[in-house]
C-alpha cells in the first residue's frame, strides 16, 4: 500500500488506511525521547536541540500531508473530522516543542535535578514551563490514545483518562448549568479542578483582583492556592435578566466552543468554566504584560518603549494565531474581533489572541456566514460585512491589516489624527500615503532611524494587501504568515503563495528558482497601488 503523503493523501478512504500509512512512530519517538534525563541534558546538548529543529520541521511536514488531506477528503465526512483531530495533535505536539525553546524552560532545565527544580524553584515562570511541559504530554499521549495511532496499551498513554469535554454537548452543558453551581468544567490539562475549589466560596470575591472592564464583563485575577504565584485571570459575566441574557449567554458559548477547545501557541486557551448562581467565571492564563492595546497606550504617553522587532514579532504570532483558526482547527473559526485589545502579550513578549466571545464556528464547505447584527470594533470591521451582514474569514484579515497598520503607525483608527485628515479614516489615509513620494511619514516617528524603514514599509504594504476594499482580492491567514515571515528575513523562509499564483511546497524546488520568485514578490510590493 502506498505511503500517506502530499501526493496521494486524498486516495485514503477511511480511517484504517490512513492510520497504517500515517508515520505515527515518529510522534511516538518524541514522547520517549521526551524522558527526565534527556529534559536534563537539552540544554548542554547540541546534538539534542538538532533533533528538536528535525522534529519540527517533520511537524511542519505533517501538517502539510494533513492540510492537504483534508482538503481533498470527500468520501466520509467522518475521515475528515477524524484527520482535523489528527492535525489537532500535530499542533500540540508542534507547540510543545516550541516550548523546549523558551528561555524560561532552558533555564530551569540547567538546574540540578529537575524534579527538585519543580518542588523548590524560586523562578516561578520557569517552573511554570516545566509543569506546562508535562502537562501537555499527558494531554498528547491521551489524544495519541484516543486516534488510535498506538498499537499497544503500554507506554505513555495507558492509564491516561479523559479529563476533558471533547463535544459540543459536553461544552454546552456547562452553559445550561442555569444558576445552579456545580463546580467548574475543566477543558486543559493545566489546571485541576481543585485549584479552583476557591471560586465555589461564598466570598470568593475576597480572593479576586479587579483589574478592567469591559462590554463583555469584568476581569479579575487570582494566585492559585499552593501554585509558588501562578496567577489567572477570571472573566466574570454577570446573570442579567433583561434582553441582554441571550447576548450574555450566546457570548460565554462562543468562548467555551472555541477558546475550550483550542490549543496553539499564539491564542489564550479557555482553562475552565464555572457557574455560579449570579454570574458565570471564564478562567484563562494571567498574561501580566496585559492587551497590546494597554501596551500601545503607554508607548504613546512615553511610559514605556516597543521596538519594531518586538512589533513585528507580535504581528507574526497574531497572524499565527488566525492561520491555525481559519487553516486548521476543524470546523474553522472566525475571531469577529481582532483588534489591540482583544491581543494579550505573555511574559515572553508573545501575542496571544484572546476574547472569543463574538467568535463563529464556519461549517465546512459554507464560504461566509449570515447574522442579523455587525458586531466588532469601529474602525476594525470589513466594508462587506457593514454592508452585506455576512462575514468570513477575509473579514479577520481585514481586521488584522487595520491591526498591522496600527503596529507600524503608532496610531489607533480611533485617533483624533484622522479626523482632520481629508481621508477621516487610517485604511484610507494609509493608502494615499503609501502611494504618495513620501510614504515614511506614515511610520511611527518613534521608529525612524532604527534601519528597519524598508522592512516596516514593505509591512505597510501588506496591510495594504490585507484591507483591500474586495475581500476576494486579499489574502488569506497562509499568506499574510508567509509574507511577513519573508519580511523577517528568517532562516527557513516560507516562501509566498499568494492568489495561488506561485506555489513553493515542493520541496524540490530550486533553491535559485525560489530565490527569483521571491524577489519577483518584493518587486510586485513595490509597484503595488492599492487605489
Amino acid at each position: 500500500m502506498p505511503k500517506f503523503t502530499l501526493g496521494n493523501s486524498f486516495r485514503f478512504g477511511s480511517k484504517r488506511e490512513i492510520v497504517s500509512n500515517f508515520y505515527s512512530e515518529n510522534i511516538e519517538t518524541i514522547l520517549k525521547k521526551l524522558t527526565k534525563d534527556w529534559l536534563g541534558q537539552f540544554a548542554r546538548d547540541a546534538q539534542i536541540q538538532a533533533d528538536l529543529i528535525g522534529w519540527k520541521k517533520m511537524m511542519a511536514k505533517i501538517n502539510k500531508v494533513l492540510d492537504d488531506a483534508i482538503e481533498k477528503q470527500t468520501k466520509e465526512e467522518s475521515v475528515k473530522i477524524w484527520l482535523g483531530k489528527l492535525q489537532h495533535l500535530a499542533c500540540d505536539v508542534d507547540f510543545l516543542l516550541d516550548e523546549f525553546q523558551t528561555e524560561a524552560f532552558q533555564r530551569m532545565l540547567l538546574q540540578d535535578g529537575v524534579d527538585d527544580a519543580v518542588d523548590k524553584s524560586e523562578d516561578s515562570t520557569a517552573m511554570s514551563k516545566v509543569k506546562e511541559v508535562n502537562a501537555r504530554l499527558q494531554d498528547i499521549a491521551w489524544q495519541i490514545n484516543v486516534l488510535g495511532l498506538k498499537a499497544s496499551s503500554g507506554g505513555k498513554s495507558k492509564n491516561v483518562r479523559q479529563r476533558f469535554p471533547t463535544t459540543p454537548s459536553l461544552l454546552l452543558a456547562a452553559v445550561r448549568g442555569g444558576g445552579q453551581n456545580r463546580g467548574p468544567t475543566i477543558f486543559s490539562p493545566l489546571i485541576e479542578k481543585e485549584d479552583l475549589a476557591f471560586l465555589e466560596k461564598e466570598d470568593c470575591s475576597a480572593s479576586l483582583e479587579k483589574i478592567r472592564s469591559r462590554a463583555s464583563g469584568e476581569i479579575y485575577i487570582a494566585e492559585l492556592p499552593e501554585s509558588n504565584g501562578k496567577m489567572i485571570a477570571i472573566k466574570k459575566v454577570k446573570q442579567v435578566d433583561n434582553s441582554l441574557l441571550n447576548i450574555k449567554m450566546r457570548q460565554v458559548r462562543a468562548e467555551i466552543m472555541t477558546a475550550g477547545q483550542i490549543r496553539h501557541r499564539n491564542i489564550v486557551p479557555l482553562l475552565a468554566h464555572m457557574v455560579r448562581p449570579d454570574c458565570h467565571l471564564l478562567v484563562s492564563e494571567f498574561m501580566k504584560n496585559g492587551s497590546l492595546l494597554e501596551i500601545l497606550n503607554d508607548v504613546s504617553q512615553g511610559r514605556r518603549e516597543l521596538e519594531w522587532l518586538a512589533r513585528h514579532r507580535i504581528a507574526r504570532g497574531i497572524v499565527s494565531g488566525l492561520e491555525y483558526l481559519h487553516m486548521y482547527h476543524r470546523p474553522r473559526i472566525i475571531h469577529r474581533n481582532i483588534t489591540p485589545s482583544s491581543v494579550l502579550i505573555d511574559d515572553d513578549m508573545e501575542a496571544r489572541i484572546a476574547d472569543f466571545g463574538l467568535a463563529r464556528l464556519m461549517p465546512d464547505g459554507h464560504a461566509q456566514v449570515s447574522t442579523s447584527i455587525v458586531a466588532g470594533t469601529v474602525g476594525y470591521i470589513a466594508p462587506e460585512y457593514h454592508q452585506t451582514l455576512k462575514f468570513s474569514e477575509k473579514c479577520d484579515i481585514y481586521s488584522f491589516g487595520v491591526l498591522l497598520a496600527v503596529l507600524v503607525m503608532g496610531k489607533l483608527p480611533s485617533d483624533d489624527f484622522f479626523q482632520h485628515t481629508e481621508e477621516k479614516s487610517l485604511v484610507r489615509w494609509m493608502r494615499n500615503v503609501m502611494t504618495s513620494e513620501n510614504p515614511n511619514r506614515a511610520i511611527d516617528s518613534k521608529l525612524l532611524g532604527n534601519g528597519y524603514e524598508e522592512q516596516m514599509l514593505l509591512v505597510l504594504k501588506i496591510a495594504c494587501f490585507c484591507t483591500l476594499d474586495d475581500p476576494e482580492e486579499r489574502p488569506n491567514s497562509k499568506d499574510v504568515r508567509s509574507m511577513l515571515s519573508d519580511t523577517a528575513l528568517i532562516k527557513d523562509v516560507d516562501f509566498l503563495k499568494m492568489h495561488k499564483r506561485m506555489d513553493f511546497d515542493n520541496d524540490d524546488c530550486d533553491e535559485l528558482i525560489q530565490q527569483e520568485i521571491y524577489a519577483e514578490w518584493l518587486s510586485s510590493l513595490d509597484s503595488y497601488n492599492p487605489l
